[in-house]
């Protein structure tokens, strides 16, 4: 994966760099500026240490009236603030403080990344899944960039009175006059520091509101991105209410400390679902009790909020996941069986397959004149630079008038400065060759440009080198719907394994993430074509586009089920997903290699599935406490950071990192395997079918396993059975091996009984044979 390509794409889909060196439980202070201290449950459920969280702010405004930023008291405790260094450090030595640490700042990487917004877009999955259209009042908080509240998909003729339980605002800033919500939009607010009085929910972006509507948009007929992706757009839960958290109101990104800030409301506001586009760079691993979405996350589950996260999108580098706090629901992106196509044409006849979105209007006939970059080099300049199409490495007189065949092998330019340079020089168009960019399908306007695979870019150059006059066109963009194989695993989506933390299986699943058309803001100039009206849809790519799927999923799974956990809700979207694609084989990666759980987790989120699991892990809060315990915190933080904890709980006294593997997640990991000694992993299903009749809740599930050669595993028992609703039953997993593992290996247990199979991936790695990371 070249690296830029991998830099920008998390840019194109809204995923933000976190920049934070920070040591777990320490104050990193090191200069003045604004820092976080962090000070777990709210001060309300504290007992003894309720006034210490009233006293530091007490004291640091006798000294400092201008110095606080946020003050969070609902969801959890703590503060934002102007501090020195030596402040920072003081205070991290109070009492009831976790952690102080600088106020990271969430922003996109370079100035660029709109700009490759502008000409981004990939390849597409099921974009409208049907999970529960009937689905009514789950509230799904999205933290974004803000909402197009004119949007026709969020009307609310449809909806019903706006839930009693709902505790938010409409608070519409300085836009009062023209920023409605409604039963639909039931709730905003948007945050800022200091003198920015400019506050507005609206989204000036687009971003905030494709995620939304991706996420619980009404169905709206006959929409298109310029008569592209046409067809009805629907969220995955349209009855569902949306709350909107503008915490990104710039290009120049947000505050930890606000987004942090936007967690406290969304508690106090009674939201059911948040929904986080975003998150820090794999390259800058964080502590949980120093990362905002983490710390965030951990409290909106204990208050019975389902949190879902994209996992970033430095794919497809190993060990580049991201959002991977057990509590988090952590979705990577895939594909649909629908592609962009821009063919060239050859001026043999031959037509080669090309992918992108563009809208020229060259003739379709192969007239005219085409040539390898390379061909054009300018005296002096390095003969890579020059294939490559980079900035002052082509001589104009070559170039002008001609299509243009690039190489992208380069890590410095993206396809935006090649199009740019050939364009300026006088070009006509360009093929760019590059086989992980023509798996997505890139929005090039009405330039004429498309991209080819490294197979057909040596028959394009064969082409050019065996004919005297050798020409060619690009043809503008229709779409195929039904492509085959589908999904498969998009080459940016980040990948498994975890490293904060280990033992713990991520991804957790996969969703549509490329070309998913959605929702768009009504002033747009951007995405706009010349002469055109502003698009009211658009489609983007990303794992930002993918997570709003599994959040409008878990909206309508919380509709149907109130009383449902968020583990619970999390466990019914895993245990039922899918494994093959649409030519009933393996889903596989970018490359057409079978892809693995480090790739998509559990598989591709079902819409329907989740529903009706049949069983459910639960992830109890003992559970969430002994992995506290486990990844090395004492238990005097821990009791600081939750909000209850049982009468004499105590961390085991033999805690290690390789008990997390014990926590009843859906899905076990297991690092370090020593297959000597092997091991034994604990899980707990609870029965949760038969609840509209009675009599379905008595049954017996048999397991099947399927399990890697030369991995020898056994499950205790091999039956359940079950006589009644929420009745739990224990099972046991025994994994060992004759010989060392060479490499990490996968497999699954499933538990069926003729009606329900209640799936769950494992993965485990050795001390020899473990997967190479990369990303350091």
């Amino acid at each position: 994966m070249k690296p830029l390509i991998t830099f920008i794409f998390s840019l194109t889909s809204f995923f933000f760099c976190v920049s934070l060196l920070s040591e777990p439980g320490a104050a990193t202070a090191h200069n003045d500026g604004v820092y976080i201290v962090y000070m777990g449950a709210p001060a309300s459920l504290k007992g003894s240490l309720k006034d210490d969280h009233a006293q530091l702010l007490d004291s640091l405004l006798k000294r400092k009236q201008d110095a606080l930023i946020h003050n969070y008291k609902s969801g959890f405790s703590g503060f934002a603030a102007h501090l020195s260094a030596e402040e920072a450090r003081s205070i991290a030595e109070k009492p009831g403080v976790v952690s102080v640490f600088p106020d990271p700042v969430l922003q996109l990487h370079t100035t660029r990344s709109w700009d490759f917004l502008k000409y981004e877009t990939s390849v597409m999955i099921e974009s409208n899944p049907r999970s529960d259209s009937n689905s009514t009042d789950a509230i799904i908080g999205i933290l974004d960039t803000g909402i197009w509240p004119e949007s026709e998909s969020f009307n609310d003729e449809t909806m019903g009175p706006i839930p009693l339980r709902w505790n938010g605002t409409c608070a519409n800033g300085q836009d009062s006059s023209t920023f409605n919500c409604n039963k639909k939009i039931i709730g905003a607010r948007s945050y800022g520091a200091g003198e920015n009085k400019s506050r507005t929910p609206r989204d000036m972006m687009g971003h905030g509101t494709h995620v939304a509507s991706t996420a619980a948009g009404v169905e709206v007929k006959d929409v298109s991105y310029y008569g592209l992706a046409a067809g009805t757009a629907k969220g995955g839960s349209p009855g569902s209410r949306l709350a909107i958290y503008q915490v990104f109101s710039s290009q120049n990104g947000s505050q930890g400390s606000t987004v942090l800030a936007a967690f406290d409301d969304a508690i106090a506001d009674g939201v059911d679902v948040l929904s986080l586009s975003f998150g820090s760079s794999s390259f800058l691993e964080q502590e949980f009790i120093n990362d905002p979405i983490a710390l965030g996350a951990f409290h909106a589950v204990q208050n019975g909020i389902t949190v879902v996260c994209s996992a970033g999108n430095d794919g497809p580098n190993p060990g580049s996941v991201v959002n991977s706090a057990p509590w988090i629901l952590t979705v990577a992106a895939t594909t649909i069986d629908r592609v962009f196509e821009s063919d060239v044409v050859l001026g043999n006849n031959k037509v080669i397959k090309g992918t992108g979105i563009n809208f020229a209007s060259i003739q379709n006939s192969p007239v005219y004149p085409i040539i390898y970059a390379k061909s054009a080099k300018k005296s002096g300049v390095d003969e890579n630079a020059t294939r490559n199409c980079e900035p002052n490495s082509m001589d104009q007189e070559i170039i002008k008038g001609k299509i243009v065949v690039c190489d992208n092998e380069d890590s410095l330019y993206p396809q935006r400065n090649k199009q740019d340079e050939v364009k300026k020089l006088g070009g006509i168009g360009v093929i760019l060759i590059d086989d992980e960019l023509r798996g997505v399908a890139f929005n090039f306007g009405t330039f004429p440009m498309t991209v080819i695979s490294s197979k057909d870019g040596a028959k394009v150059l064969s082409y050019i080198n065996s004919t005297k006059n050798p020409v060619a066109t690009i043809l503008p963009t229709t779409a195929r719907t039904n492509y085959k194989p589908a999904p498969t695993i998009a080459y940016f989506s980040s990948r498994g394994p975890s490293t904060i933390p280990k033992n713990i299986l991520k991804p957790d699943i996969a969703a549509p993430g490329v070309n998913i058309l959605a929702a768009w803001i009504g002033n747009d100039t951007v995405q706009t074509l010349k002469g055109k009206d502003p698009p009211l849809y658009n489609v983007l790519s990303g794992t930002s586009m993918a997570c709003p799927h599994v959040s409008g999923i878990a909206a309508a799974v919380k509709s149907r089920n109130p009383t449902w956990s968020p583990s619970v809700i999390r466990s019914a979207i895993m245990t039922t997903a899918a494994q093959t694609n649409n030519m009933k084989a393996p889903i596989t990666t970018e490359k057409g290699t079978a892809a693995t759980p480090y790739d998509f987790g559990a598989g591709e989120v079902s819409t329907t599935g989740p529903l009706q699991p049949g069983l459910v892990y639960e992830t109890t809060a003992i559970d969430y406490l002994n992995f506290l315990c486990y990844h090395g915190y004492n238990i005097a933080t821990i009791k600081i950071m939750a909000n209850t904890i049982p009468d004499g709980f105590t961390c085991p006294e033999e805690s290690s990192i390789d008990l997390i593997s014990n926590i009843n997640y859906p899905s076990i990991a297991i690092s370090n395997f020593d297959e000597k000694a092997g091991r034994r992993v604990n899980r707990t299903l609870t029965n949760v079918a038969g609840k509209a009749k009675m009599e379905d809740a008595k049954t017996v599930y048999n397991i099947s396993i399927d399990a890697p050669a030369g991995l020898d595993v056994q499950v205790v028992p091999d039956k359940l059975h079950f006589s009644k609703i929420d009745e739990k039953s224990s099972y046991q997993v025994s994994f060992s091996a004759a010989n060392p593992l060479k490499k990490d290996v996968f497999g699954s247990i499933t538990w069926s009984n003729g009606r329900y199979k209640v799936r769950s991936t494992f993965a485990l790695s050795s001390k020899s044979g473990s997967v190479a990371l990369d990303k350091k």
